[in-house]
């Protein structure tokens, strides 16, 4: 009777092994294209789409922070503002750029403070400014003026949504989706755009090398 006992031990305990559960099976991850963020006023203000993600890309900026006191060409003579940024001799260059500006307040409505993106046509661009003044005085602090060349084939903007980068109290860049699609020929992903808010402009490269874009590369940059 023990010999049976211990055999059906046995044959019980071998036939609980091997069993699949819900917590050893392994998800992949999927892709998730961003939703489109233009329209006369995307999102609040106050509440940004994925705003540490966008903080997280305005870290890139001062990726180079040593610049400043190593940099040999950052003097008072330079055009923009090079502390903790990387010299490119084509930043914010209306001679080789076309431009696009915004500005969020006119001196006459307050409401109008960040409420509306300055729209490229047939560029699938937008642009607002971010920053906030209070009178109509320092108006030329809220200008922030996009860099930019043409895409080379319009008729293949508009099917794949936008997305957009936010530079919190500076600017809110959006753009069509094919700007980072690689499969089309031509198209000049790097941007650039100037803010005017401190004494000396600045100015900050991107490049729409991303469907996300809060995870395009952004880089202060001067000349």
């Amino acid at each position: 009777m023990s010999r049976l006992v211990l055999f059906l031990s046995v044959v019980l305990f071998l036939s609980s092994c091997g069993v699949d559960t819900s917590s050893s099976v392994t998800q992949s991850s999927t892709s998730q294209q961003p939703t489109d963020v233009i329209d006369p006023n995307p999102v609040d203000g106050n509440n940004p789409t994925n705003p540490s993600d966008s903080t997280d890309s305005n870290s890139s900026t001062d990726s180079n922070s040593s610049n400043d006191s190593t940099d040999p060409n950052c003097t008072d003579e330079t055009v923009y503002e090079c502390t903790n940024a990387v010299l490119d001799e084509n930043s914010c260059t209306a001679s080789t750029y076309n431009i696009a500006q915004d500005a969020s307040y006119d001196g006459t409505d307050p409401s109008e403070n960040g409420s509306d993106f300055f729209s490229v046509a047939d560029e699938g661009l937008a642009i607002r400014s971010e920053h906030l003044e209070g009178s109509s005085s320092n108006l030329y602090k809220t200008w922030v003026t996009l860099y930019y060349k043409s895409f080379p084939d319009p008729s293949s903007l508009g099917s794949q949504g936008y997305t957009g980068y936010l530079m919190d109290g500076y600017f809110y860049l959006t753009y069509d989706i094919a700007w980072s699609d690689t499969s089309i020929p031509n198209v000049d992903r790097t941007m650039y755009v100037r803010t005017d808010q401190s004494e000396k402009p600045t100015c900050y490269r991107l490049i729409l090398n991303n469907i996300d874009g809060t995870l395009i590369d952004v880089q202060k940059v001067y000349r």
